[in-house]
Formats: C-alpha cells, structure tokens, sequence
C-alpha cells in the first residue's frame, strides 16, 4: 500500500482498495492531478490526488480549523489528498451559492487580523512581483502581435508597481486568509475548491474576484464577514479592483486579446484614480468594525 494509501486508511478505519483513476482537468487543473476512486469495506469513495504544493497544504490546514466552511477536507499532504467535491463548475452569469459566501465569510473572520502559517503575505513586495509577472505576457503579447494596445499596458503595469496609492493602501488595510482565486470554475455545487493562490491579503480581493464575473447576492457574505466601514472601506474597494485587473491581466493578454487587456486596463486605472482620495479621507481615522 502506498504512504498516503496508509495514512487515508488510519484515517477512514479501514483499508481503501483502489478500484479506479482518471486524470482531472477543468476546476482542478494541474499537471499530474487524478480523482482516484477508492472502496472502503463496503463504501465508496473517491479523492482527488495531485503534486503537493506547500500553499495549497498550508491553506487547507488553515480552512479547516474554520467552522461551517464547504470545502474540500485534506486527508494527506504529500501527495496532496483531498476529498471529492462532485458537481459542475459554476456557469457564466450563475449567481454565486449563498454558502460559497458563507464559507469566504467564515474563512475572512477567523482569520482577521491574523497570520496563517505558510500563506504568502500581500504586501508592497508581493505585488511589486505580481507586476513582473504580468509584465511577462503583456510584452509577449505585444511582441507576438505588434498592437500597440499591449505596449500601453505593459507602460501602466510597469508604472504601478511601485505606486505609492498602493503601497499606502497594503499599509492601511487589514488582511486575512483569502482565496485568492474564487471565480465560477473553482465553484462546484456549493464548494469551494483549489486553494492553492491563497494569500494573506484585504479581504476584497475575494469579493473584487467574484464582482468582476458579474453581479451577484452576497447579502449571505455581509451578514457574517468582518466590515470596514467609512473611507477604508472605499480604500480596500478600489485597491481590490486594481489589483484583481492586474492579476488576471496576464490571462487576458495570452488568451483573450487587446480588446478585453484595454478593458481591463481602464478599469485598474479608473480605480487607482478613486483610490488617492479614498486614502487621503483615511487620514482623519478609519474604523474597522470586527
């Protein structure tokens, strides 16, 4: 029986014989990811096996210490073992399930204020390298293509990551364990799965995630999450939808053309425009409601 066979039968109580493997693609893309399907005694049971990533192992040891959370639960963390979430991904323009909101909420107030272990930290740094990044396929794109659209962006990006609107935000806003990635293809039924770019960071990073796939009622998020109110909550509003712009800027770049790039370019821009006043208002004290 193989080590993580082993540990999944001390943790089931019994012995798990594999009667199938099929590898995975769509909401748990990866290379080298399977769902193997198991039997234990008379019960079935499928996981999903994949490489472990020091991230993802950290961030579901994080989740699940979190009461009332869907998500998958870790059986084993080398090779990464998670249980089975069966369902479809989320379509385009699905509303987002009332308990996908819960268990953000739920995850952003237990973490509040708090440092999970081996979860990177959104700060000034991290950002400045999430700009590098970017910045890779934006000017590949400009040279595979020659539109002048990518070089302009590629200027922008390259401009702010050092803005000091964002460095001055990262300094005033309050983190928590985020996702970092919800959108619909990692949605499965009412779970939320493949957190593997969790991160330390303004809890609006999640929410400026799902509000760029669309409008949705998150009256089930609010009820439950820690609230920044007054111009701070401004501040985490438009540094959330700058950054979530940049960080799938690449995306776009390689997969969607100049077209969605200018898109989303504008909109980075027009919510670092909003963002310098939203700070200066925070000079005369913003209250964080836990």
């Amino acid at each position: 029986m193989t080590d993580w066979l082993t540990a999944v039968a001390r943790r089931l109580g019994g012995t798990p014989e594999v009667v199938g493997r099929s590898p995975l693609a769509g909401g748990y893309v990866a290379e080298g990811v399977e769902r193997v399907d198991l039997r234990v005694g008379d019960r079935p049971l499928s996981v999903v096996v994949k490489p472990a990533d020091p991230v993802e192992v950290a961030a579901m040891r994080a989740v699940a210490v979190v009461e009332g959370v869907v998500a998958p639960r870790m059986l084993h963390p080398d090779p990464l073992v998670l249980t089975w979430v069966d369902g479809e991904p989320a379509a385009e323009g699905d509303p987002v399930p009332a308990e996908v909101w819960r268990t953000l909420a739920r995850v952003h107030r237990h973490w509040f204020r708090k440092r999970a272990r081996g979860i990177p930290v959104v700060d000034a740094a991290w950002w400045a390298a999430l700009c590098e990044r970017t910045l890779v396929a934006v000017r590949g794109a400009a040279r595979r293509t020659g539109e002048a659209e990518y070089e302009r962006a590629a200027g922008l990006v390259a401009e702010w990551a050092t803005d000091p609107r964002i460095r001055a935000a990262l300094t005033l806003l309050p983190r928590t364990l985020c996702h970092g990635d919800p959108h619909r293809g990692n949605l499965l039924g009412t779970a939320l799965i493949d957190w593997g770019n969790a991160r330390m960071a303004p809890a609006g990073l999640d929410l400026a995630v799902l509000e760029a796939q669309g409008t949705s009622d998150d009256a089930a998020y609010h009820a439950e999450a820690p609230a920044l109110s007054g111009p701070l909550a401004a501040v985490e509003r438009e540094w959330a939808r700058a950054h979530v712009h940049v960080q799938y800027l690449g995306f776009a770049a390689d997969h969607l053309g100049a077209a969605r790039v200018v898109e989303m370019i504008e909109t980075a821009a027009e919510s670092l425009s909003r963002l310098g006043p939203a700070l200066t208002e925070c000079t005369n004290g913003p209250v964080v409601q836990p």
